[in-house]
């Protein structure tokens, strides 16, 4: 179940990252892509648009930061798995690149936005881990008793 809510996730997140206008998306909810076959490689480097006192550059990072934070809890499961923050983080990678072939500028900005909610929810999930382990044992008898 943990899988296929990641990959529901992860095309939610294509959509948002990958659709011709965020700004449609977001007011009018209109989707499209469109393909290119020569993306512009050198707009992963592009640091000269970050815009803080935009509404709508803020709601992007947030919904980065927001978006990988919640791929990464879903991934992990708040448990054992480690491995759900390196898929959380690949799949971040790819998202900047496969937004160069969709009309989209990748930014390698916002692969350290997306490594921050990744890494915010991979430490909470170690607290929890954490706080688990330190939890005396239950006196009540597990299901599986």
């Amino acid at each position: 179940m943990r899988i296929f809510f990641g990959c529901l996730w992860m095309v939610f997140l294509f959509v948002c990252t990958c659709t011709i206008s965020f700004k449609r998306l977001l007011h009018e909810g209109f989707i499209q892509f469109r393909v290119t076959e020569d993306p512009y490689w050198p707009s992963l480097l592009t640091l000269n648009d970050i815009k803080l006192h935009s509404s709508i550059f803020l709601l992007q990072k947030a919904g980065h930061f927001s978006g990988f934070f919640i791929l990464t809890l879903i991934l992990t499961d708040l448990s054992r798995r480690k491995g759900g923050a390196a898929w959380a983080i690949g799949y971040a990678i790819l998202t900047e690149i496969l937004q160069l072939f969709f009309y989209r500028d990748g930014r390698i900005v916002d692969m350290f936005v997306d490594a921050a909610g990744i890494g915010l929810a991979y430490a909470l999930g170690a607290l929890y881990r954490r706080r688990q382990s330190t939890l005396p044992a239950s006196p009540f008898p597990s299901r599986s008793e």
